[in-house]
């Protein structure tokens, strides 16, 4: 029986070691940078579907990215546990290493907004989309779409996953936000 325990153990701890693929050699790990939005968890592992749902990390935290795997990477945010990021839905369209240097940025976003009203900046940290928003700030308020609503973020549409049953679409005319639908 305890064979048995011990086997089944194994087995157990083989699958879960499976599922995140091996740890892969990443300039990224061990770094410091910056999250490029707001980023929202309910849980420590997070997906890149981005609902916004749970606690908010706000943009422009520091974060130190702890470990990289095949799909997903663990990192640490100032004042928030460690995050689990599964990349599961926009590994067909984005390579996961481009997904990564868009979340995670060099310098801190909001040195971009020094010219931005302080009502624009206080809707761009509560998450919230308003037309005659450039598709940077939308970025900052929202998150980078999930890919396989939104494949290029040259698209005039973006579609974001509010929670797991509603979505919010934007649609911009150039670079601006002309409207926020359902």
């Amino acid at each position: 029986m305890r064979t048995l325990a011990a086997s089944l153990l194994l087995v157990a701890v083989v699958v879960v070691t499976a599922c995140k693929g091996p740890e892969v050699p990443s300039p990224l790990t061990g770094q410091q940078r910056y999250l490029c939005c707001n980023l929202y968890y309910e849980k420590p592992k997070i997906n890149d579907v981005a609902y916004q749902v749970g606690t908010r990390i706000p943009f422009g935290t520091r974060v130190t990215i702890e470990r990289v795997y095949r799909n997903e990477v663990q990192f640490r945010a100032e004042g928030q546990p460690p995050i689990t990021l599964v990349y599961k839905y926009g590994d067909k369209v984005v390579p996961f290493d481009t997904y990564l240097d868009e979340l995670f940025v060099t310098s801190d976003p909001h040195a971009t907004l020094k010219k931005v009203p302080a009502a624009r900046l206080k809707a761009i940290q509560d998450g919230i989309i308003e037309p005659g928003m450039t598709k940077a700030q939308v970025l900052m308020s929202r998150g980078i779409p999930p890919a396989h609503r939104t494949p290029s973020l040259k698209d005039g549409t973006w579609t974001y996953w509010q929670d797991r049953w509603n979505t919010l679409v934007v649609y911009f005319a150039g670079d601006k936000v002309e409207r926020v639908g359902r």
